[in-house]
């Protein structure tokens, strides 16, 4: 068969089956068909963040068996472009290795992604407040300041 995306004649098992049950291939080769998906990810991501965001969050609040109700139009109402901990710009970014990525971070965890319960932090910000507990985070505080 020959891939419409690379024009390359490959076998027939480089090819998918369609999902119609027809025992047809798909025109595009597995490569240039993961190439294309990558690709149209990529520009959702960028294009639709709030909606991609919301996306995830509905998923991970069925994987931790919580409360969802939020919407792409509520994410983007609540969004600001600052950290409100650390007071710094936050980014879209993905990158793990990006301390200033945008994060949904939940108030009160065990009441899910709820409106009202969510807000948009650093990556930083939200791995410092990660699991402590407020007495925690003063001692660190009270010690920093001995230091300073």
């Amino acid at each position: 068969m020959i891939c419409k995306g690379c024009l390359h004649d490959k076998p027939e098992d480089s090819f998918a089956l369609r999902k119609d049950n027809s025992n047809r291939r798909r025109p595009y080769c597995n490569e240039c068909k993961n190439t294309i998906e990558r690709v149209r990810y990529q520009v959702h991501r960028r294009e639709q963040p709030f909606k991609l965001r919301c996306s995830r969050a509905r998923s991970r609040a069925a994987q931790l068996k919580v409360s969802f109700d939020l919407t792409p139009e509520y994410l983007e109402s609540i969004w600001t472009g600052e950290c409100p901990i650390l007071k710094c710009k936050i980014e879209w970014e993905t990158d793990r290795k990006n301390e200033l990525a945008a994060e949904l971070d939940r108030h009160v965890p065990h009441l899910g992604y709820v409106k009202g319960n969510v807000t948009f932090l650093s990556r930083k910000a939200n791995r410092l407040k990660n699991n402590s507990s407020v007495e925690e985070l003063t001692n660190l505080l009270e010690w920093m300041k001995k230091w300073k």
